[in-house]
Order: structure tokens, then sequence, then C-alpha cells
């Protein structure tokens, strides 16, 4: 059986292209005979499809009933080739035009210039997944196919830009809860960022769900010297959760739910201010209107929402079905009765007998954060919203992995401390498959480290990360820390081209040369620094990395280096946080050993 994932989305934004794609469904629609009759010709004329897939597209495209091949619609890919020069191999692509504007001949030689008139598999598969999780196609899981719903069809069937249009997409958008997720927090708050919605946006601590510091990201785009680089910064610093909250974000604007502006925005960053203009979301009377709908009232019905099993949790989150289960169990538990944590952790037993109290407030809060209406009175839990569309697995197919239970055993533990921070558990245990992955969960780890120290345990300090940089400094005082962040899945030992990296960074921190290095990062550290010393933060500790710290530290001097596992760095965090372990307790800890914190 296919493994497929629904529930978010961060690429499509256009509404106009996903009735369209919905209405390939509609024998007969106006969309499914100019796809027939002008599209599909058009790219075998051009040889931008191959004769087989064409006539392939044609019969199940004039069938009376459609249900179409979940691979036939999003296409191949590239395979071997070039993402630019593949044809076009699935019916989604043929759909919607590329930006990209190029001239095509055909076989008598006769050109035309024309946008692109097929997309690539990914952001076809994009609008499928979209139309799949507002609830606008049915995915038959068994077979691996779709077909359009009663709500697709009723979209296929109106006349463009007419208020029966408006009405199902309306319907479709509001079942969707991360939609009723925004529209609630620009009800309690207008004028929010992308990063303001995103923070408060999916299950917090959990890849997949992760958001930039605003004022992190206001600290990079005001140092970036050049025009490019500044664009390079509005590209690239962004978290999952704040594209997912800009993406939703302009849907609504298409609806007329929200209206975006620009203000400039004021953020804090070690210890100074930066200011720019930035693009921010408000709700319309429209909107209010909207959210009043979607939650019903005394003179109309709540709607229900389409939950997809595969939107609680993320796939890059470590256990992800495991995680779904354990949301999916707690779901049908609520739909009885409203219960206490107590009850719902009893009412778990059958699915989950090791499942604690804490676990499933986390579970909770992750999923009134992705747009499910939960109350709680009394310190009793009630399930406001009707859930559809979620079908729950086998409890033999969701392995939980031993990040899981490394996360439940820590969050128990974190009283003070944002739970948030236990997305550095995942990162610290990143088995990226690619050398992308591999590239972006660094960067990602580099990022909710700085923002640990300096945005929750008031050190100074900044993630620098790019090449030839520490990728952390903190600093306390008179007393800097440079932070090397180690991804291990299976433990970490200080290799010699780690060991050599950090000697290099501590000793063009000594030399201060711009000959050694021209970039100069040392000078980010505060001038009042006299006591350095230098940190390695990672999974957990193996072998004989105690023999390195030493060696770093004979070298240069006999600094104070130590490493520390990502489960004593959240001890030490919540410790500080509590104000049980002081900043020269930590300082005091640097022994070229590892730091080891209980709480």
């Amino acid at each position: 059986m296919a493994s497929r994932t629904f529930g978010w989305v961060q690429n499509p934004g256009d509404l106009k292209k996903l009735k369209k794609v919905v209405s390939i469904f509609q024998p007969d629609s106006v969309s499914n005979i100019w796809l027939q009759r002008e599209r599909l010709p058009l790219l075998l004329q051009y040889d931008l499809i191959s004769k087989n897939d064409h006539d392939c597209f044609l019969s199940e495209l004039s069938k009376p009933d459609i249900v179409i091949d979940y691979n036939m619609l999003k296409g191949k890919g590239a395979g071997s080739g070039s993402r630019k020069d593949a044809k076009c191999t699935g019916i989604v692509q043929a759909v919607i035009d590329a930006q990209s504007t190029q001239t095509y001949k055909d076989a008598s030689g006769d050109s035309i210039t024309m946008k692109k008139p097929y997309t690539d598999d990914w952001s076809a598969e994009g609008y499928l997944r979209w139309a799949i999780s507002c609830g606008l196609l049915e995915y038959i899981k068994s077979d691996d196919k779709c077909r359009i719903t009663p709500l697709g069809s009723r979209l296929a069937d109106t006349v463009d830009a007419s208020p029966q249009e408006k009405e199902a997409l309306s319907l479709a958008l509001l079942s969707y809860p991360p939609v009723i997720r925004i529209l609630s927090l620009l009800m309690d708050q207008d004028a929010q960022t992308k990063f303001d919605l995103g923070s408060q946006l999916g299950f917090k601590g959990e890849l997949g769900f992760t958001s930039i510091p605003q004022g992190m990201y206001l600290c990079d785009y005001c140092e970036a010297g050049s025009p490019a680089e500044k664009s390079t910064v509005k590209s690239n610093d962004e978290g999952d959760s704040d594209k997912y909250a800009r993406g939703i974000a302009s849907w609504l604007g298409q609806m007329g739910w929200v209206e975006t502006s620009s203000k400039n925005v004021t953020d804090h960053y070690r210890g100074r201010r930066y200011t720019a203009l930035l693009q921010t979301y408000s709700i319309t009377r429209a909107g209010e209107k909207a959210l009043i709908k979607a939650k019903g009232n005394s003179s109309n019905p709540r709607l229900p929402r389409v939950v997809m099993f595969e939107m609680l949790a993320s796939n890059k989150a470590p256990g992800s079905n495991y995680l779904r289960y354990q949301r999916a169990s707690l779901l049908k538990a609520f739909s009885t009765s409203e219960k206490t944590l107590e009850q719902l952790q009893k009412a778990l037993k059958g699915y989950d007998p090791d499942i604690t109290v804490d676990t499933i407030k986390d579970h909770i809060n992750g999923l009134i954060s992705i747009g499910i209406d939960i109350s709680v009175k009394d310190n009793k839990y009630r399930l406001l919203d009707k859930i559809e569309k979620l079908e729950i697995p086998a409890r033999s197919a969701c392995v939980k992995e031993n990040v899981n239970d490394l996360k439940d055993k820590i969050r128990g533990k974190l009283k003070t401390l944002d739970h948030k921070y236990l997305v550095l558990i995942d990162l610290a245990y990143s088995d990226a498959s690619s050398k992308t992955k591999k590239n972006a969960d660094a960067r990602e780890f580099e990022i909710q480290t700085a923002d640990l120290f300096t945005g929750e345990l008031s050190f100074s300090g900044m993630r620098l990360g790019d090449s030839n940089k520490p990728d952390v400094i903190i600093s306390y005082g008179d007393k800097g820390t440079i932070i090397d962040n180690k991804s291990y899945q299976d433990g970490f030992n200080i290799s010699a081209g780690c060991r050599d990296e950090m000697s290099r960074y501590i000793k063009e921190n000594i030399m201060r040369s711009p000959t050694l290095n021209p970039n100069k990062w040392w000078e980010n550290f505060d001038p009042k620094i006299t006591d350095y010393t230098f940190l390695f933060i990672t999974s957990y500790l193996k072998g004989q990395f105690a023999n390195q710290l030493e060696y770093i530290s004979v070298a240069h001097g006999g600094i104070k280096g130590a490493a520390i596992s990502v489960e004593n760095l959240l001890y030490l965090s919540e410790g500080i946080k509590s104000g049980k372990i002081s900043h020269e307790d930590f300082y005091n800890s640097f022994h070229n050993k590892e730091m080891i914190f209980t709480l």
C-alpha cells in the first residue's frame, strides 16, 4: 500500500487552479473538456507528452465515473534527467501552466512562444494534496486512487466568480482546521506577521512545525549587506510553520477574508533593536463572518472538520505514525464525552499503556494549535468539532522510536521551559536521508540552539552557522562560548575532523587576524569578554570524546571545553529557567568532560 502525506500544504496557493484540478474529475465540466480537446492535443503536438500517456489520459478523462490512479495524476517526475526537460507525465501537471515562457516547435517546424503548458510533478502533487485535505477529492487508500466528492462536484458545476463558487470554496476551506486556526489568531489580534502566526501553528517541539524567531529574522535581514543578500534572507529565513501560515493567509486573501499590508516591525536580538518593513495580515469583516459560520451559532450548525490521519504529525518527525496514532486515538476518546487528563489517560491505556498526562496535555495543545476546537472547563476537556475523514490504522503499523520515549521522559521534567524546545531532540537525532535535508536540519539545529540560549535563558549570542564560522556563539558577563552542533542518530564521538574544526575557531578567536579568516566572525563577541570556552552539543556521547576535548584544551593554552547531550542541555535549561541552576554553575561545569545535569 502506498504511503501518502495529506493535511499540510506549502506550495500551491491559487484557488482558481485548485478548482480547475478538482473539475477535471467531473465529466463534461469546462475544465475536463478543455483538457481533453485543447491542452492534451497541444502537448502532443509539441512533443511535450508521450503518445501513450496522451491516449491513456484521454481514456481516463472520458469515463462517466472518473477514478484515477494517484501516480497518473501527479506524474512520474524527471527520472534520471533534469526536471526542466522532463515531459508531462501526470494529468494534474497538464492542468497548470508553469511560470516560465518558452518557444516550442512541432513536427512541421512551426513554432509557438507561450508559458510552459504543464507544471512539475511536485507542484502538481501539491494541488492534489490540497484538494484532498479540503474534502474536494477523496483518496481511496486501498487502491491508491482519487475521485471527486459531492462538495467537489458542487464546486466544479459553478460559474467562475459566482456566489455559488465562493460558497463551495468557503465550505472546503472552512473544513480545513489550519484555516480556522489562522482566522482565530487574526480575530484575537490584527496585523500579525507570518512569524507571529507560524509560532502559534502546529505541533510545537516537533520537526515539521518550526518557526524562525522574528527578532533573529530582523537581525539577519537588517545586517545583510547587498540587496541580493537581503533577498536570500527573505527567501530562506522561515520555518515550516511560517510557510504554512503565509500560504494559508494567501488563500484567505483570495477569499476576501484576510487583507495584507506592510508595517515597520521592531524586535530585539542579541541585545540590539532591529526594525524592517514586513508584510502583515489582518482579518476582514467577511473573515469574521466566515469564522462565525465555521464555528456555528444558535441559528447555524458548526461545520465539520476534515482531519486526515497524516495531518496529525509531519513526516519529518521521528515516529510520525506513532504520534499520529496517539493523537487520533485521543480524538476518538474525546468523541464520546468530556474528560479530565486522568480520564483520557485511562481511556488511552488500551492504545498506549505508557502514555503520560504530560504527553496528553502537549498533544491537546498541539491539536488546538492546528485548529481543532477543544475547550477546558473545571479541568475537563471537551471536543467541540465534528471530525470527518479520520481513519486510524492498525497499531502495529505505527512504530514508536527511541526518540519518542526520550521526549516523553524529558517533557515531564520541563515545568518552566517552553516545550517547543523539545524539537532539539528531533534535530540532534536527525537521520537525514539526503544532503539537502541534512543541511536544512543542521541549520535548524543551530537556529533553535541560538534561540534557546538567547531567547529563553538570558544569554547574549547568535547563530553564525555559515561557511567558515562557528555554528553558535553565546556569552554571559565576561564569559563567552563557541558552540558546535552535531546531529548523530547513533551517538557522537569527536572525530579528528570535528576536533580540528573547533581548534581552528579557537585559534581564530585568539589571533583575531583577517588573514586567518576574512569574515572576522569573532567581532560578534562582546568586547568585554575575557574568558572563553568551547562546547559540542549532540544527541549523546560515546567513545573517547573526553580525550579529544583534552587535546583541544591543551593545544590552545588550557581553554576549557565540554560536550553535552541534548537531554542534559534541556535539563540545564530547565534548571536555569526555574532558578535552580545559575549561569555561573554552567560556566563552572567546563572540565573537558561531558556536562551532566539532573532534575
